[in-house]
């Protein structure tokens, strides 16, 4: 593994830990603010909004400046709202910190994805991406941890945060800069995003689906495990353990997908994994049965996110790569988006268990779906793969 992808590699933990730390660290705050369940889901709603502002200008970002400065403005933006929440709790000033949070993670996703797809050779492309898929799960998992730091301030997690990211995104200095290949916006081989969209429909549910499950667990879980009586300790261990469960498997499974495709693992994981959520209502009786429900289901669907770039990248040439991994972005955040938006109307309207039916049944959709997607036809636009 060589110098940059391990660099790389470090930018999407620093990634991971900040998202996994934000989400359930500002649920949990709000809550003892008397915020609603519904109103504090909507909240976080808007770090995905931020995410969104800036997903379209990526692919014209990146081939003007390359990959490099765009995740350095990430780490700034991301980094130095974290480190800005220690100033306490001021109502509009948090939204501003979600929405700039939601930026920066959305250049440091989309730059650091599209780069590595780009380095990734087809054969080993599965491989590749799982390691993504890996370390940004190992720092969704490690960022819940850091609520424990309350117990020392309300300002510590974020200063620890902030700190942390900082020194991770100084070691961008060892990477020099590159530029992916730009695809004919005008020209007789121009692809629009319309076109793009109707090669790869089905791919780009695994990024929304993982990011409405990502989402829905770190801001809606805390919530429906807090009404249960489970302490906040134990929430700090259980959710994480969706992500835990993904790095078990999330290796191997990207190689198995080199070998027989990914389409046909999403299928079987997402049945899997549907059904898994689906039982949690009333087989998860206990702390520790739900802490083993909720891993399992990382098991089956925590690398739909990695699977769902291999896929992307196995059916697009090189050049619309940039412009799939948009699309991959604008539906990981779409889906971030509506997983809390969602789940907190079923919550307050429904029950706290329809959280687990929501996403069951999102998975059990996409299976079916599956039945309906035929892969195009491979096309020349003057430079493949």
């Amino acid at each position: 593994m060589n110098r940059k992808l391990i660099i790389l590699l470090g930018m999407i933990l620093a990634a991971g830990i900040s998202q996994g730390m934000i989400l359930p660290l500002l649920s949990l705050l709000l809550e003892q603010q008397g915020v609603s369940a519904l109103a504090n889901n909507m909240q976080a709603a808007v770090l995905y909004i931020g995410a969104i502002s800036v997903v379209f200008a990526g692919e014209r970002l990146i081939g003007k400046y390359g990959y490099k400065p765009l995740i350095v403005a990430g780490f700034i933006m991301v980094a130095g709202s974290t480190l800005t929440f220690t100033l306490g709790y001021m109502p509009i000033l948090w939204l501003l910190l979600r929405f700039l949070i939601g930026a920066g993670d959305s250049l440091i996703h989309y730059s650091t994805q599209t780069w590595m797809t780009a380095i990734s050779p087809p054969d080993k492309r599965g491989r590749y991406l799982s390691w993504y898929g890996l370390m940004y799960g190992a720092g969704f998992a490690i960022g819940p941890l850091f609520i424990n730091l309350l117990e020392f301030g309300q300002w510590v997690p974020f200063a620890v945060t902030g700190v942390l990211l900082a020194l991770i995104g100084s070691s961008l200095v060892f990477v020099t800069n590159e530029k992916p290949p730009v695809r004919d916006r005008t020209g007789a081989h121009a692809v629009k995003y319309p076109a793009v969209y109707m090669m790869i429909w089905l791919p780009l549910l695994g990024p929304m689906l993982y990011g409405m499950m990502e989402a829905a667990l770190n801001v809606s879980f805390p919530i429906y495990a807090a009404d249960k009586g489970i302490s906040v300790g134990w929430i700090s261990i259980i959710l994480p353990c969706f992500v835990a469960g993904s790095l078990l498997f999330n290796v191997p499974i990207g190689m198995l997908s080199d070998k027989i495709g990914p389409n046909k693992i999403m299928m079987v994981c997402s049945i899997l994994g549907g059904f898994t959520f689906i039982a949690i209502p009333y087989l998860a009786v206990n702390e520790i049965s739900l802490l083993i429900f909720i891993a399992c289901a990382g098991i089956f669907v925590g690398s739909f996110f990695s699977l769902g770039l291999a896929y992307i990248a196995g059916v697009l040439p090189l050049t619309l790569l940039p412009a799939g991994n948009v699309l991959a972005s604008l539906h990981f955040d779409g889906g971030s988006l509506a997983g809390p938006a969602l789940s907190g109307l079923l919550m307050e309207y429904v029950s706290g268990e329809a959280l687990f039916f929501l996403l069951g049944g999102s998975l059990l959709l996409f299976a079916v779906a599956s039945f309906f997607y035929r892969r195009p036809r491979q096309i020349d636009l003057g430079t493949n793969k």
